[in-house]
């Protein structure tokens, strides 16, 4: 670790289409990764994502030797795996992210290579950078990371316009998670969700905490759901579609393990929930929210070990 100081990862507010003309914004590609901040000690390398864990193990794939003009800094950026096609997959990170065991993580790096890809610099050379602009923090990144002109990049710099509507159109055509949208001017908001930066999501998707399960014709028909409303808990419907009877029949011995007898919400639409801790953040596909507050048309992406619970918010 740099001198032993975390960074919090600044945090982005929902937007919307007609953000992507905002004057005084940069537009990236939102990517659909793990959110990670790497700590660089020479050529130590730390990876921490948004739950505090350290994830280094997981990517012995990940050598910046030589792509990083810094004896020390602290970078912000996604992990992601890419297909065939060269698009982020987040079902093949996924599919190591579950993973312990140091063979099958040495065999999965080899198969699935990861990159991570870095949009922000928060300190370098033991100079804290958080105060400065984007505007500055990018060019400092600039001058920090080289890529490699030919071969497989572990580490890569993200692409930015000012065109915002452009970037949109490409996302949509290769039918991507969405746009980020940056103020140029903003300095860096530790652990703070501010309009500074915006999401402009595509797909409308949002992670909710699973805190029950259903069963009828299945081992789990069907998953409660809650969101953050003003610091408690609100029970926002059920999914029960979307997730294969392999996965189900694993997360079903996972959340066996913390059930509990009273929900940790004070609403529910039905008597047959077997009520768990809250433990477990899942990303749901939707269409909107009900006039009561329930999710209209939800559909069970996957699960999100990433995420921190409090993250998990009813978001105007």
């Amino acid at each position: 670790m740099c001198d032993d100081v975390l960074y919090k990862p600044m945090l982005a507010e929902q937007g919307s289409e007609r953000d992507l003309a905002r004057k005084g914004y940069i537009f990236e590609p939102k990517l659909d990764g793990t959110r990670a901040i790497c700590y660089l000690n020479n050529e130590s390398i730390t990876m921490i994502n948004r739950r505090g864990r350290d994830i280094t193990y997981r990517y012995p794939e990940f050598d910046f030797s030589g792509k990083v003009k810094a004896k020390t800094c602290v970078l912000d950026g996604e992990i992601i795996v890419y297909d065939a096609d060269g698009n982020p997959d987040f079902n093949l990170l996924q599919g190591r992210e579950q993973l312990d065991n140091k063979i099958m993580i040495e065999l999965r790096s080899k198969e699935n290579p990861a990159t991570y890809v870095v949009f922000d610099i928060l300190m370098k050379n033991g100079k804290d950078l958080t105060h400065l602009s984007l505007k500055d923090r990018k060019r400092i990144l600039d001058r920090t990371i080289l890529e490699s002109k030919d071969g497989f990049n572990t580490i890569q710099k993200i692409f930015f316009t000012k065109n915002g509507r452009s970037l949109y159109r490409i996302i949509r055509k290769h039918k991507l998670e969405g746009v980020m949208a940056k103020d140029i001017n903003s300095r860096y908001y530790q652990g703070e969700r501010v309009p500074a930066w915006l999401k402009i999501k595509y797909v409308k998707t949002i992670d909710c905490i699973i805190v029950g399960y259903v069963q009828e014709k299945r081992i789990i028909s069907s998953l409660a759901l809650a969101l953050y409303d003003n610091g408690k808990l609100r029970y926002v419907g059920r999914v029960g579609t979307g997730a294969t009877e392999e996965f189900l029949e694993r997360l079903y011995e996972k959340l066996k393990a913390i059930r509990v007898k009273k929900p940790y919400v004070e609403y529910s639409d039905s008597k047959d929930i077997k009520w768990v801790k809250p433990r477990f953040v899942c990303e749901i596909k939707y269409l909107n929210f009900t006039k009561k507050g329930k999710l209209r048309a939800p559909v069970f992406l996957r699960l999100r070990d990433d995420k921190p619970l409090r993250d998990c918010v009813i978001e105007a």
